[in-house]
Order: C-alpha cells, then structure tokens, then sequence
C-alpha cells in the first residue's frame, strides 16, 4: 500500500498559509455574469476573455460548422495524419494577422512557447529573461539547458549590463519578455530592449499572449502598436485569451517556422488541434480584423473602472498601461478575505491571486468588452461599501 503521509503534510501546510487552491466551478458560458455550480449568479471580473467573444455566436456557429466537415477529433499528430486544410488556412491567416512570412500554430500558448525556447535555443547559448515571465516561458527555458540570466523587471539597464559581462561566453544569444505582464498591468520597454538587441547582436522572442487582440491598429499585439516589427520577427501569441477560443502560434519569418515544424516537441508530438477549435480561431481573427468595436469597449470599460477605482485613496492600484487592473494586499489574508467578501456579498468573481504565482497577494480585475456600464458600477460601489474599505 503507497504511503502518501507526504502529500498530506504539504497540502495542510499549504491550507495553513492560505496558499492551497480551489476550484471555482462555472455551469454556464463565459459571459458578464455566469452561473457557478450551486447555481449563484455573479459577475465575472477574473476571466481573460477580454473581448468577450469566449460565447460569440458567430464562433460557436464556425466551431460547428468545422466539426460537422471534419469532425470532432483531428486524429493524430500534425506531422502524421493531423493537418487538415483549416489549419493550414489557420496558420496562414495567423502569417497574416502578424505581417509575417509563416506561422505555426500549436495546442496552447504554453505549448507554444515550450515548443519554440526548447528548439531554438540550445545548451550553448544564454537566455537573457524578465523576471516576471510567463511560467511557460521559465519552463521553456530550461528544457532548452541554455545559460539563463534574468534581469529584473522591465530595467532594460540591468539586462544590458549582464549581456555586457557574459555574452562573449556563448554562441547565440536571446532575450525574451512578454509584452504585457498579466500579473501586474505593465507593458515590456520594447523600445529600449530592441535597441539593445540591435547593438549587441542577439535575438529576441516575444510573447504577446495578454497583447493580442488588445494593441495594435489591426490588433496583433504590442509590436504591432509600437512599429517595432522588424527587431522583433519572432513573435509568439495565444488564441485563449482576447480571442477567446484556445491555442497558441509563433509567427516569424518562414526558416524559423519551417524549423519549428521539425524540431518543436510540443508541435511534433502532440495530437493536433480539433477542427472545431480551427474553425473557431479563424472566425475570431476575422471578427477582429473587420471590427474595432470589441477593441475599444474594451478599453473603454476598462478605463471607467480603473479610473473610478483610482478615486478610492484605500486602493493599492497598478498604473493603467493595459485593460488589466491590480489590487495590490499586504498580505494573502487580506487578499482571500477581500476575494470572499466579494463574491459572497456582492455576487462579484474576483480570485485572489497568491504566491507562489506572484510575491505580493493582489486581485486581479478584468473587465470585458461585453460588460455593461451597470456591472461595472457594481464592483465600484462594493469598493466603496463600508464593509470593504475596513477589511482593506
């Protein structure tokens, strides 16, 4: 009989620093409110579904339409029996979107960039990384076994000076950031760093999974906003988030792609995205590129909601770079008991987020472009409320 004495001791002592996690189980689509599984209605303010299209009707009706063509199960991988001609429109349109030669498209953004560090860099390169990347961009990493440096966060002077005392040791080197920091609101000093990585000769990789949909004039991301295209040709990015559907792809010039398709595991050796979910990112990225409206109720609501937030002097608030607002907790209890107030006694989902994701406890909120001018004055009247201001 298996002794799991061990697993007991580690989760009561996660339960004992209010680090153990729950699951909060949804029994309807994303949308503004949705239903959990005891049947409450609340407002949902802790989704990525940014522009509200998780339950569109136009991607619900291209999923189906997909499914009934090509099926349920894509039945292998890629490289075997698992490409059908979605894909290949998929990924083509993705080239598109990006304004690149290629594109490749994998299961998940975390598959995505696992996929992409573990291939293109190797063991005799270094990593120059933010140290407040994506977890799938640290795992990433070290599946590569290159040489990692982090620098500290967006301080595009740190990350100079380490590439100074140690790039000479290496054959290639890469610096690689996400764009928008989903964790805190803040947006990477691409400027700076493709600067940097024009004088020193490296190359970056980027992550626009929290950008894409939500910057640029035809909505590719960040790189796109800044016109920095051609010092940041390799670009990765996810369809689970402002696309609201799911996987991920890198774009870049089409060597790299071709290389990717060769060398990726995740790519090679995963069952390849069912057609409905093709059909389902397709009709997104049209929806995006033909209408600015999501866009910019997006941004919109956002801007309500941080700037009314902002008028409460007890808020710990981030600055507003992106639609993605922070409160920032002293401490983890303070966090959880503000989550819990606010879903029990305002009907309001906002999860508490803790170590070991972030170092300070803080709530996330992320208003959609679906939300109305209503729900958004719920949660800033729950901040105003005598009951919140003293746990606060």
């Amino acid at each position: 009989m298996n002794n799991f004495t061990f697993i007991d001791e580690e989760l009561n002592q996660l339960s004992n620093q209010g680090l153990k996690r729950e699951l909060k189980v949804l029994a309807s689509a994303c949308n503004p409110w949705v239903e959990l599984e005891n049947g409450k209605q609340v407002l949902q303010l802790g989704s990525n579904n940014y522009l509200g299209l998780a339950n569109h009707p136009k991607l619900i009706k291209a999923s189906s339409l997909a499914s009934i063509k090509f099926g349920i199960g894509s039945s292998g991988s890629r490289l075997l029996s698992g490409t059908t001609s979605l894909h290949i429109e998929l990924e083509k349109t993705i080239a598109n979107f990006e304004n690149t030669e290629s594109a490749i498209f994998f299961s998940s953004g975390y598959a995505a960039n696992l996929g992409v560090l573990s291939s293109l860099v190797g063991k005799e390169d270094a990593v120059y990384s933010d140290e407040f990347n994506h977890a799938s961009i640290i795992d990433g990493i070290r599946l590569s076994c290159a040489t990692k440096f982090i620098y500290k966060h967006n301080d595009y002077n740190h990350l100079e000076q380490l590439i100074k005392e140690t790039k000479n040791s290496f054959k290639n080197s890469f610096i690689i950031t996400d764009t928008v920091f989903s964790m805190d609101g803040d947006i990477a000093p691409l400027n700076e760093i493709a600067k940097i990585a024009e004088e020193y000769d490296c190359i970056t990789i980027v992550d626009e999974a929290h950008a894409t949909g939500v910057f640029g004039e035809t909505g590719s991301g960040v790189v796109e906003e800044y016109g920095l295209s051609k010092y940041f040709p390799i670009r990765i990015g996810t369809c689970s988030k402002a696309l609201g559907v799911e996987g991920g792809f890198c774009a870049g010039p089409k060597p790299v792609i071709d290389f990717l398709q060769n060398k990726a595991r995740s790519f090679m050796f995963s069952t390849s995205p069912s057609p409905s979910v093709i059909g389902a990112v397709l009709q997104s990225l049209k929806l995006i590129s033909r209408d600015k409206s999501f866009k910019e109720k997006l941004w919109l609501n956002a801007r309500s909601l941080y700037d009314n937030l902002k008028q409460n002097k007890e808020l710990k608030l981030n600055q507003f770079k992106a639609p993605i607002i922070i409160i920032y907790f002293d401490s983890i209890k303070e966090a959880l008991m503000t989550s819990n107030i606010l879903l029990n006694e305002y009907n309001i989902l906002a999860p508490a987020i803790r170590p070991p994701t972030v170092t300070i406890p803080r709530i996330r909120l992320t208003p959609m472009a679906s939300h109305c001018k209503e729900d958004l004055e719920i949660v800033i009247k729950a901040f105003e409320s005598k009951l919140m201001l003293h746990n606060i």
